[in-house]
């Protein structure tokens, strides 16, 4: 059954998805976390690890939420592209926005390709990750995957203006509760120790969120 809500306009957010493939970023969140930056091929080996989980979210937006496997020539480098209706209607029941377009790749290093970037970013700063993920799970498992297989690289980030200046939150890792809740899954990509040291940064806000302060200029 096609669980798709059928709205007019879409849900609002504060928190905005951001991605970065900057390396720093994974760096400093891993000194923040007290998780260990590994290697380029560690990262690799847990990313493949997680394929079955995220093809499992993928089959779940297929078979629940109204999504297709996308009408293109296979391509070796993404784990999977699909594709869903903007679910997003104008009175007269025209679509709001283009059909959303939701890929992952087959290797982790390709979100830190150069060549890659703008495409990462598009996918991770669309509606799919701005809305949908409010209101359809696995996009929402599918952001705290990423969260735990790559701190850093994409973060939820929230920014208050203030008379004094703007303060910026940023949330890199998904909730406690998701991760308890995901425990064998996440033990089964991780191992016991990697998945204990997740849970406690996660179970603290002083390492799965850092605030950032600029003052107003005069």
């Amino acid at each position: 059954m096609d669980s798709t809500p059928n709205m007019q306009t879409p849900p609002s957010s504060t928190a905005q998805v951001h991605f970065s493939s900057d390396v720093r970023n994974m760096d400093n969140w891993a000194r923040r976390t007290g998780i260990p930056l590994t290697t380029a091929e560690a990262l690799g080996t847990t990313y493949a690890r997680a394929h079955k989980w995220l093809a499992s979210l993928k089959a779940q937006l297929i078979q629940h939420h109204g999504w297709q496997d996308a009408e293109a020539v296979a391509d070796a480098r993404m784990l999977f592209t699909v594709e869903a209706p903007s679910p997003w209607r104008s009175p007269n029941g025209l679509p709001l926005s283009p059909k959303l377009r939701l890929q992952l790749p087959t290797h982790a290093s390709s979100f830190f390709s150069p060549e890659r970037r703008v495409q990462w970013q598009m996918v991770f700063h669309s509606d799919i990750f701005a809305t949908q993920r409010l209101i359809v799970q696995p996009i929402t498992d599918i952001l705290n995957l990423i969260q735990c297989l790559l701190t850093g690289v994409v973060t939820l980030v929230y920014e208050e203006q203030l008379p004094q200046g703007t303060y910026t939150t940023t949330r890199g890792l998904p909730s406690v509760q998701w991760i308890t809740n995901n425990q064998a899954a996440l033990l089964e990509i991780f191992g016991h120790a990697h998945f204990k040291q997740l849970w406690k940064a996660a179970n603290d806000r002083t390492t799965s969120f850092k605030v950032d302060f600029e003052p107003r200029r005069r």
